[in-house]
């Protein structure tokens, strides 16, 4: 049961990611960075119920597009 709860959870937190604007995801990240600071992959696989990579997928693909400096090459 703790894994479907999760799973929902989960979805829940990529649903509101992709229907939200520049300042829903910027929330959404600063919320992620400020909970989770210091926190393993796997230890972010087992929060996000195996799927963490989908979400940071989005992040990083979100950063790039938003951010002129983010994918800049130094």
């Amino acid at each position: 049961m703790a894994d479907q709860a999760n799973i929902g959870r989960v979805l829940s937190v990529l649903r509101e990611w992709d229907r939200g604007d520049g300042a829903v995801r910027g929330r959404m990240l600063s919320t992620f960075l400020t909970r989770r600071a210091g926190s393993t992959v796997p230890e972010l696989e087992l929060e996000f119920a195996q799927v963490a990579s989908l979400f940071l997928a989005r992040l990083t693909t979100w950063m790039r597009l938003t951010c002129p400096l983010c994918g800049a090459e130094a």
